[in-house]
């Protein structure tokens, strides 16, 4: 079983490996230049580093086998692919072919990478299922907890402006308030759309998140740490390390350590929103007929 002993170490290396296949031959398919300037170490590794951070999440959790695979279908693709496309529409670059030739292969290797993790690191028990999910959303469902989704949605919005304005070298202004003009001003949406986007990623960047915390119990800590890692390596770390050699290494380091704060605080956010220290909990719901 892939899930103890080696197998802890076996699963996230053959997940790496499916992870840089499939990107790799779809990519190949699309366009044999651009698969040839990628390097396939680099994509193995950022599958790999994906696979330790998946690991937590899909192996302490009795998930069913149709709902990780969705759920974690879900994560990736809104955490990767589609935040990227988000965060090109907030910052005003284009839209080319080679980013379209690229983003393809990465939503393949994302519903990939969701269908490997549940295989090679699958729970000891499969017993959340969709219909399970369901009902916990409809018994937790109110007033309290929509205005804590809205909330964390816009602290994630302006954690992201904070951070971009503060730590991004890009901006010529040398004063704060000079640099968010600026960065509000970029061409082509207005800053009442790009706020209103940044709100609208983060509440769905919760949304995302929140099934996790009406199935994991843990302490507040250790839900930060296993969130925060996973939000960070899919949205931050694994694209950068994937591309590593195509990206100028200040310009990387700037985009990691911004990305490893905002996703390390916003997870902090919806801990301190949703998560709950009643470890016991648990088995009282999962004695819940699913």
């Amino acid at each position: 079983m892939l899930s103890s002993g080696i197998g802890k170490y076996v699963a996230p290396t053959a997940l790496g490996a499916g992870y840089a296949i499939a990107k790799m031959f779809s990519l190949r398919a699309l366009d044999t230049e651009l698969a040839i300037a990628q390097d396939f170490t680099y994509q193995f590794l950022a599958g790999v580093l994906l696979g330790f951070a998946l690991r937590p999440v899909t192996n302490m959790i009795y998930w069913k086998w149709t709902t990780s695979i969705v759920f974690f279908s879900i994560f990736l693709l809104t955490f990767g692919p589609f935040g990227e496309i988000l965060k090109r529409l907030v910052w005003g670059i284009p839209f080319d072919n080679k980013f379209w030739l690229l983003l393809i292969p990465e939503l393949i290797a994302a519903l990939t990478v969701g269908i490997l993790a549940t295989l090679l690191i699958p729970s000891q028990k499969q017993v959340i299922g969709l219909s399970f999910l369901r009902r916990r959303f409809q018994k937790e469902i109110s007033i309290s907890m929509l205005v804590k989704l809205i909330g964390c949605g816009l602290i994630y919005g302006l954690l992201f402006l904070i951070l971009q304005i503060t730590f991004n070298e890009s901006f010529s202004g040398p004063f704060w308030l000079g640099r968010l003009e600026e960065f509000l001003a970029l061409p082509p949406l207005s800053a009442q759309s790009k706020i209103l986007l940044l709100w609208g990623q983060g509440i769905l960047n919760t949304l995302v998140i929140l099934p996790l915390f009406l199935v994991f119990f843990r302490e507040k800590m250790e839900l930060i740490v296993v969130f925060g890692s996973l939000t960070f390596v899919v949205a931050e770390f694994s694209p950068a390390f994937a591309n590593f050699q195509l990206i100028e290494p200040l310009l990387l380091i700037d985009q990691v350590f911004i990305g490893f704060c905002l996703q390390f605080l916003f997870v902090v956010c919806t801990v301190f929103c949703f998560g709950r220290n009643e470890f016991n909990k648990s088995e009282q719901i999962l004695r819940e007929k699913p």
